[in-house]
């Protein structure tokens, strides 16, 4: 999609087209065979990316638009982490708007979003991942998901959400990633065609591999690595779930 086009249909004036086509697609895929947990819906499918009536079994909720790995981490976060029990300050990078919107609905949350840009949904502050314009150790909690595979210097990347996270709080990272191998970077490929085909997506600069968590224990942080193959298969087909959104859960020690 044209970069002016996709800025235009996210420019916060337009949010109406947005709501209204999401409550058309949710309504008619409403149902109860699955379950959306980020936004509660009932439905009896999910759906391709801007899709209408095609259907994927582990595809967008139809009604907020969050894809399998958003499903997978609101309820991670859910059973997991402190997020439902106490206040604390979040940080998202690149908020998605299906979290994001969740995040903000929330009673006990203090929400921000950083970006690039401010015509992402949701983003309340503008900067990059590398220099952040945020102060040490002002967020309880951050979220980085596929954000780090976009960006050529992720330990840097990597340090600075250390630093913004307070002692004690934590972060949860995911990317692409292949654990049955290390991972693959190459600086010199900067085609996007050739990064398609050496990465998996034009705009990525590397495949993580299992080494990630050394990456993430270097940047100060204690890891746990949470595996989607550990999820029992009615969960998985109940909120459609995938097998390959890993998730690392990250401590800064107090």
């Amino acid at each position: 999609m044209k970069r002016w086009l996709r800025r235009w249909l996210r420019d916060p004036r337009l949010a109406f087209l947005t709501h209204a086509s999401l409550w058309l697609r949710g309504t008619l895929h409403r149902g109860s065979r699955y379950h959306c947990p980020v936004c509660g819906a009932g439905l009896r499918a999910f759906v391709y990316k801007r899709g209408l009536l095609k259907t994927n079994p582990d595809g967008y909720c139809p009604r907020c638009d969050a894809k399998a790995r958003h499903r997978r981490i609101w309820l991670w976060l859910e059973e997991n982490t402190n997020l439902l029990k106490e206040e604390l300050r979040l940080l998202e990078v690149a908020p998605w708007w299906a979290l994001s919107r969740r995040f903000q609905s929330l009673p006990n949350v203090r929400f921000e979003g950083v970006d690039r840009e401010r015509a992402g949904p949701n983003v309340t502050v503008v900067g990059d991942l590398v220099s952040l314009p945020l102060e040490e150790g002002s967020f309880d909690a951050a979220l980085c998901i596929h954000v780090l595979e976009h960006v050529e210097d992720d330990l840097r990347a990597l340090a600075e959400l250390h630093r913004v996270v307070r002692p004690g709080g934590w972060a949860l990272v995911s990317v692409p990633i292949r654990l049955d191998r290390d991972t693959h970077e190459d600086p010199s490929i900067t085609d996007p065609a050739e990064r398609q085909v050496a990465f998996g997506e034009r705009s990525h600069v590397r495949w993580y591999g299992r080494d990630l968590a050394d990456r993430l224990s270097a940047a100060g942080f204690e890891v746990e690595l949470h595996l989607a193959s550990a999820i029992p298969e009615e969960t998985c087909q109940r909120f459609g779930l995938r097998r390959d959104e890993n998730l690392f859960f990250c401590r800064k020690p107090a």
